[in-house]
């Protein structure tokens, strides 16, 4: 290696460290650093980066698990857009770490983790070893492996080992890294597998790598009408215009895009049929074509070369074309066709107008129109507001990032959201586990983004997420568990508890939010909170599973009177004003219909064990949909708890009695308080 890339390297880390991006802990820098140079291609934003963090506590040597299905995270494919045909599928497991030397422990300890992950006999509930976010990841890897069991063209698992030193690797080390293939090989019949070193000269050389400010287009015929261009292009040609330096599809020309590909749809389907048909009229009569925008252009022959390329409207036209070059349709490369594409290429280097650009050439479907929030006008005004002090609002994936912008500054429009619905709504519990589907659901985002609420009160509303964070961070060291569980566990609910000791009451306003002085918001008053917590549960932080809603309702009640804090039943009158009925049970795949016909084929309680699997399988419905709907019917109390034999009335009364299997009525009035907090946070509209 060059004598000076560890100290290149080291110098890079004490930048992203310096701006907590995305904590101040070295290791912690070091493994975000590295999966997001590995991973650069894909353009995957911070938050999707961090979700695949596997990190902490009983995580088996691995510290990183993702799961790529055509090029996407397999969480973020909806449900009914999954390939059917020629999928790929690529698995990277990482293990990073900070030493500045490639050392054999590492392996040997992810050995045995593989050995047992990768034995799909064995169900993830056997394991005790492994955290929750470990097992988790491997179930969704079960799932997507069996989903595409029927579809699968190629499956690449690349095991990633990361650290700071000299990529010249000793022999015990390498004997163990081909160990580690050997057992995936063993695992997986057909399946490509890779040990990768990641020393300082690779993530130096991958970090150096920079997009290309301007990419050539090949056309045939080209309109120019005052510097806006109108082109039509061989599919051949503009397939190449999508490819990056390794012939892969150049994720970062759809970074203004409404994201992302949505797989086999009704329309995407169509698209694929006529490109694999050669009997189809050109192409470009049957497709609307493709929107680019650029900061400028200048044409040299039948060459158009665009700065600043992104691709604004036809991801889905885009990516079927690539599917079809590359043979995901086919089964086989295509190396030539003589149809075209219509290119509209329109040059402005103004935001504002760019922005219409997308909305307008992006509201022609459904799918496209619930994706395409950055361009509402409550996200444009958030934006402005926040910006005028000194918050960044990134309604566009990356937007600020990409300026140079510190990660301290920015904060998403998911974060907010969930700020908004931890303090107006009162519900920490909900924000915590907000998830981006949320903004697709047009009920449930106009109940945050709506223009009836005070624009004023998103700014405190990001300050104090931000000081949140902030403060958090700087506390790490005296609080157990990684900081990615501790922000994404705990923001909320220390959020909550100290603006409301602050105010003294539960039943602050949006009004009390806009004239409180943020300033009074300190460190000291989020140990406070802090220790708060401890107090209700001493071990609360070293869990690495989400609190549950009965430690939510025991926190309040705790502070409530620690602190004489008032007007506590605010709390669940603001919960009934979030989601509707309605907005709650598609959630969790429930109609009245499907309620309705479970609560009829149940019997009288007390229940045998397993009653819900037999009502499933008569039902022919997922055993999770029966459970949700048999706690929907306790919860409304057309049913009553059911708690290991004993049946309860609503007063609390044991009514009825079935087999106990050792346990007593005070264990079962106390699972009953759980489940009863667990229904109210899950359904309580």
């Amino acid at each position: 290696m060059a004598k000076n890339d560890l100290t290149l390297l080291d110098s890079i880390l004490d930048q992203y460290i310096s701006i907590g991006n995305p904590s101040t802990k070295p290791d912690e820098v070091f493994e975000f650093f590295s999966t997001e140079q590995v991973l650069k291609d894909y353009a995957f934003s911070k938050e999707e980066l961090l979700q695949g963090s596997v990190d902490g506590r009983n995580d088996g040597g691995i510290d990183g698990f993702y799961i790529i299905v055509n090029g996407h995270l397999a969480e973020s494919i909806p449900k009914d857009y999954w390939p059917r045909s020629n999928a790929e599928l690529e698995v990277f497991i990482f293990t990073c770490k900070h030493d500045d030397s490639f050392k054999q422990a590492p392996i040997t300890t992810m050995i045995p983790s593989l050995i047992q992950l990768f034995d799909f006999s064995i169900p993830s509930s056997k394991f005790t070893e492994y955290n929750e976010e470990i097992l988790r990841k491997r179930d969704m890897f079960i799932s997507t492996y069996k989903r595409l069991a029927t579809s699968l063209v190629k499956f690449d698992l690349h095991l990633i080992y990361a650290c700071r030193g000299d990529e010249t690797i000793e022999p015990n080390i390498q004997a163990k890294a081909d160990q580690a293939e050997a057992i995936c090989i063993d695992s997986f019949s057909g399946c490509n597998v890779s040990f990768e070193f990641w020393g300082n000269s690779k993530l130096l050389a991958r970090y150096r790598e920079q997009a290309s400010n301007s990419t050539d287009l090949v056309f045939e015929q080209c309109i120019n009408q005052d510097g806006q261009y109108i082109v039509l292009a061989s599919l051949k040609k503009y397939y190449d215009f999508l490819l990056d330096s390794k012939g892969n599809l150049n994720k970062r020309l759809f970074e203004s895009n409404v994201r992302d590909y949505l797989g086999l749809n009704p329309v995407n389907n169509d698209i694929q049929k006529t490109l694999a048909s050669s009997s189809e009229p050109n192409f470009w009569w049957l497709n609307n074509g493709i929107t680019i925008i650029g900061t400028s252009a200048y044409i040299i022959g039948n060459i158009i070369t665009i700065s600043d390329v992104q691709i604004v409207n036809g991801l889905q036209t885009s990516e079927s074309i690539f599917n079809y070059f590359s043979g995901r349709i086919t089964g086989l490369p295509v190396e030539s066709d003589l149809r075209s594409v219509l290119i509209k290429i329109l040059i402005c280097s103004d935001k504002e107008t760019n922005d219409k650009i997308i909305y307008a050439t992006n509201n022609q479907t459904n799918v496209n129109v619930t994706a395409l929030r950055a361009t509402d006008r409550i996200q444009i005004d958030i934006e402005e507001i926040l910006k005028a002090n000194h918050i960044y609002y990134e309604r566009k994936t990356n937007y600020y990032q990409n300026q140079g912008v510190p990660d301290s500054s920015i904060i998403s429009p998911l974060a907010l959201s969930a700020g908004f619905i931890c303090l107006i709504y009162k519900n920490p519990y909900v924000a915590t586990s907000l998830k981006q589907k949320f903004m697709r659901d047009n009920q449930k985002y106009e109940k945050v983004f709506s223009t009836t609420v005070d624009l004023n009160v998103w700014v405190p509303i990001a300050i104090l997420l931000i000081k949140t964070d902030k403060y958090l961070t700087e506390l790490k060291s005296s609080i157990p568990g990684s900081l990615f569980r501790l922000h994404k566990y705990y923001r909320q609910i220390v959020l909550f508890i100290t603006i409301s000791r602050l105010l003294g009451s539960f039943a602050f306003s949006e009004k009390a939010l806009v004239e409180f002085d943020t300033e009074k918001y300190t460190k000291d008053e989020v140990v406070k909170s802090i220790r708060d917590l401890f107090e209700v549960d001493s071990s609360c932080f070293s869990r690495t599973k989400k609190p549950t809603a009965a430690f939510y309702s025991t926190v309040f009640r705790y502070v409530a009177g620690k602190y004489n804090i008032n007007s506590i039943q605010a709390i669940q009158a603001r919960n009934k004003l979030l989601w509707s009925e309605s907005a709650l049970l598609r959630e969790f795949g429930l109609s009245d219909e499907i309620i309705e016909r479970v609560y009829n084929k149940l019997p009288a309680q007390p229940w045998p064990v397993k009653t819900h699997k037999r009502v499933a399988q008569e039902l022919n419905l997922p055993e999770r949909t029966v459970s949700d709907a048999i706690s929907y019917l306790i919860f409304s109390n057309k049913l009553n708890y059911q708690i290991y034999g004993f049946v309860f009335d609503e007063a609390g009364n044991v009514i009825a009695e079935g087999e106990h299997y050792g346990r007593t009525v005070e264990e079962a009035r106390i699972k009953r308080r759980e489940q009863s907090a667990l229904y109210y946070h899950k359904f309580g509209f």
